[in-house]
């Protein structure tokens, strides 16, 4: 993905050339083959038919939610040329007009037969699906505005000294081997990952429990069991480990998968450290020296997280700090002593 800063001074997310190419053909696609089935399947009888079950109506339900999601993506993706939101809706308005005439014009002309409903079903097909798609990119502008209001980070003020009565939890000591390496380790606060996932994994339980009385239950509920189940393992992945959540060291800092997906940075790619707070939680954010060759080191879903870090918070790398068992402002100076002692270290001539 390209990253570009918009008229606001934020930063948007759009895919490369080749991939919103790509997406572009694809949705394009989707919507010209819609109209066409119908209408051959109109023609040969498949569809429309009174024993129609409603495992079928269902799916059709859901395809057409998965179209409009779709939509709204590119549009958000920049994979559109984007036009005035209110330009959008007018010409979706115009569509569904158009359907409207369309069916007062043809209803009384063709023959009540499958060749008539072929003849009515693919036109008025299209202009329906030509206002879902245009109303699909309104939404698409809507959501990115909303997205880029509520996700942005805001920079955190940190205090400078360490606060007099912070504990042996908030404030890590070294041990005397750790001191022999110069590093530090910062264990996880498991019991608050642990409950995050949980009580996510419970909101999803409800939610199943409620689509299930819905005609939808086959799909909606099998959807958020599975991401119930999700969220239960990466809950039980959360458990105490003997390793720790954050290393620092005198050649880099690494770090726990569950945190981040870059495991291991040395602070010669690092050019600076931040706090940055988004969605009522405070992360760690560090800025790298070349964030898109270590985007491009990971795999496809890592990449994904990344590049929404990325648009957030300007660093694809950020870790959030109450997942940390130490003090905020302790966390805070003792990254960047270590980090200007390193770069100290750099610039230093060899004794």
């Amino acid at each position: 993905m390209v990253h570009h800063h918009d008229a606001q001074g934020g930063t948007a997310s759009t895919m490369n050339p080749k991939q919103a190419r790509i997406f572009r053909i694809g949705l394009i696609g989707a919507y010209a083959a819609i109209p066409i089935v119908l209408t051959v399947g109109t023609y040969r009888g498949w569809l429309f038919q009174s024993g129609a079950s409603n495992a079928n109506t269902n799916a059709a339900v859901v395809g057409l939610i998965a179209l409009l999601l779709a939509t709204m993506l590119a549009e958000s993706a920049g994979v559109f040329k984007r036009a005035a939101a209110g330009r959008d809706v007018l010409i979706a308005v115009a569509y569904w007009l158009g359907a409207v005439v369309w069916v007062v014009a043809v209803v009384r002309l063709v023959p009540d037969n499958r060749t008539g409903g072929a003849v009515l079903i693919g036109p008025l097909s299209a202009l329906m699906l030509g206002g879902v798609f245009h109303l699909s990119r309104f939404a698409g502008m809507f959501t990115r505005a909303l997205t880029g209001t509520l996700m942005t980070a805001e920079p955190t003020s940190v205090a400078p000294t360490i606060p007099s009565d912070s504990s042996s939890d908030q404030v890590p000591h070294r041990s005397d081997e750790l001191s022999q390496t110069d590093r530090i380790d910062i264990a996880a606060n498991t019991a608050k990952i642990a409950l995050r996932f949980l009580g996510g994994a419970a909101g999803l339980l409800v939610l199943a429990q409620v689509v299930r009385g819905t005609n939808y239950d086959v799909f909606g509920t099998y959807l958020f069991y599975l991401g119930a189940i999700f969220l239960g393992l990466m809950a039980l992945r959360s458990l105490p480990r003997r390793a720790p959540a954050l290393s620092l060291g005198s050649d880099g800092i690494l770090i726990r998968r569950d945190l981040c997906a870059i495991p291991y940075l040395p602070w010669t790619e690092i050019i600076g450290l931040e706090m940055k707070s988004a969605v009522a939680n405070t992360f760690l954010v560090i800025r790298v020296r070349n964030p898109d060759a270590l985007i491009a080191q990971r795999g496809p879903v890592s990449r994904w997280f990344m590049n929404q870090s990325l648009a957030m918070f300007g660093s694809p790398v950020r870790i959030p700090v109450a997942w940390l068992k130490c003090d905020p402002n302790w966390l805070w100076q003792k990254m960047n002593e270590m980090r200007a002692s390193q770069q100290h270290r750099a610039v230093s001539p060899p004794a």
